[in-house]
């Protein structure tokens, strides 16, 4: 996926330029999720140039972001985040290259869209975070409430598989595939690599080109506030956030030995 960063056509900071109201979603969910809890080793998995950075290191004073993008890469190192010890890798969200057991909370925000077969990537947060450390995921819903209402009228059932939202033609041609996931695979994939949920958000609930034009931006993060977790139980948004815990005991250790042999 690197090379669609990096190819110069595309800029990822542009794209976050006009979608204010999802960034602050997003940021929102963090803090939420993240609570008053501090720690030591925080790795942003797929962090691309940086911005969630700021909103992580209010939790930490030691950030790793793992990107493959050599652009993204340079534009993250240039941040300057005051008492922040900020280290930046090549790496991807498969392979992130970072010690077995060194992340106390690692966060992965919009990359497993670009997934449809994630199961590499959660056996890599196996290894990477500590036992009892925390994972938080972001994922493109399949079940969000526009897709069962169009899935209802067309009298067809959502599978607990990945959607590809990308025709194969387009990808050939250097398109990123682009997949919504079923929030019970992805629970699934969690419980079987050792992760124990804690808590799922709802996020970026008013994602509307509409509704962002004549709703004023503080009043929608306002509504955000309020129902990204009673709106987590009908899994009503685009885009769902994840808290989980790592297993720590023998069922930890079966699943380490079993994966890295």
């Amino acid at each position: 996926m690197s090379h669609f960063y990096d190819n110069g056509t595309f800029s990822y900071q542009e794209y976050w330029t006009n979608r204010q109201y999802e960034h602050q979603c997003e940021t929102l969910a963090l803090q939420t999720l993240i609570k008053h809890r501090r720690f030591d080793q925080v790795a942003d998995i797929g962090g691309g140039f940086g911005r969630l950075l700021p909103v992580l290191a209010q939790f930490t004073t030691h950030l790793t972001l793992v990107e493959p993008s050599s652009t993204h890469r340079l534009q993250a190192s240039q941040l300057k985040i005051k008492n922040i010890n900020l280290t930046v890798v090549n790496g991807t969200a498969e392979k992130t290259t970072l010690p077995s057991s060194s992340i106390d909370l690692a966060v992965c925000v919009r990359v497993l869209h670009h997934l449809p077969h994630p199961d590499p990537v959660f056996q890599e947060f196996t290894r990477i975070v500590k036992p009892n450390g925390f994972l938080i995921i972001e994922f493109a819903n399949s079940l969000h409430f526009k897709a069962r209402l169009d899935n209802w009228i067309k009298g067809t059932p959502i599978l607990p598989t990945p959607i590809e939202r990308r025709s194969p033609a387009a990808i050939r041609q250097g398109m990123i595939p682009f997949v919504n996931h079923h929030p019970h695979s992805i629970f699934r994939q969690l419980s079987n690599h050792g992760f124990r949920l804690i808590q799922t958000l709802s996020v970026s609930n008013f994602r509307s080109q509409f509704i962002k034009k004549v709703v004023p931006l503080p009043l929608l993060i306002g509504l955000e506030y309020l129902l990204q977790r009673p709106l987590s139980k009908l899994y009503f948004g685009p885009s769902i956030f994840v808290l989980a815990q790592r297993v720590s005991g023998e069922r930890s250790r079966t699943i380490d030995k079993r994966q890295n042999p």
